[in-house]
């Protein structure tokens, strides 16, 4: 302010004085909740729920630190105390929703226990339906672009890949000329498709659990391997079953 442009100049200095001193003891307003100081793990929940937004919204390549910053309604110095730049904010909430979906698909804790194959595919349907947005971001957006979040979802994919194969082997497990036919990549890989397509199919308000029962039906493991097996061998290993 120049010198010669004073606050209120029909008010004498010292009432202007008075005044200043009062204001200065009046104590701050709360800031918006938003803006308030939260503990760090309460606060990159925030921002990862603003990053999710703010992908979904403007896409990955158009999505800034001021994006992430405005979608949380926090200053940008602020964003920078969780994520260096952009690529680190995008692998955060990859990592996160990649071990939401692993955690929906209620996958066993021990090794030695076949997962259920019903259980995956409404895991998964279930989650599409429920979390449209973290489905699309995973396997619509992430899946076209490259480096380190594109690397997260091929691990994603390959812990999928692996569950559904040894699920649907579960059944042929007896059989060392089946298991020995069919790779399991090949069975993990046309699954992982088939959920990824229906999934991302899925109608507002269609029941997923319903869609998954109807895809259990259809995609029985006796078929699945039937389809993948050498033709002069899968006759014959699905007549002993």
């Amino acid at each position: 302010m120049s010198p010669d442009r004073q606050p209120a100049p029909w008010l004498p200095p010292a009432t202007i004085q008075k005044l200043g001193r009062r204001a200065s003891q009046e104590p701050s307003r709360p800031l918006p909740p938003s803006s308030r100081r939260l503990p760090w793990a309460e606060r990159r929940a925030q921002l990862l729920e603003a990053c999710l937004a703010a992908f979904i919204a403007r896409g990955l390549e158009m999505t800034t630190m001021d994006t992430i910053a405005a979608q949380a309604g926090v200053s940008k110095p602020l964003v920078y105390r969780h994520f260096h730049n952009r690529s680190e904010a995008l692998l955060a909430v990859v990592d996160q929703q990649s071990e939401r979906l692993l955690e929906a698909l209620a996958l066993p804790a021990d090794s030695l226990d076949s997962p259920d194959f019903e259980a995956i595919v409404t895991g998964f349907l279930s989650f599409a339906a429920d979390h449209p947005r973290s489905f699309r971001l995973l396997f619509q957006l992430v899946d076209g672009s490259s480096g380190p979040p594109k690397r997260r979802l091929d691990r994603l994919r390959g812990d999928l890949s692996q569950a559904l194969s040894q699920a649907v082997l579960t059944r042929a497990n007896h059989r060392e000329e089946v298991a020995l036919a069919i790779s399991d990549s090949r069975i993990g890989q046309l699954m992982v498709s088939i959920l990824e397509g229906v999934a991302g199919g899925l109608v507002h308000g269609e029941d997923p659990r319903s869609v998954a029962r109807t895809l259990h039906r259809l995609l029985r493991p006796d078929r699945v391997v039937a389809a993948l097996m050498p033709d002069q061998d899968s006759t014959a290993a699905l007549d002993s079953w």
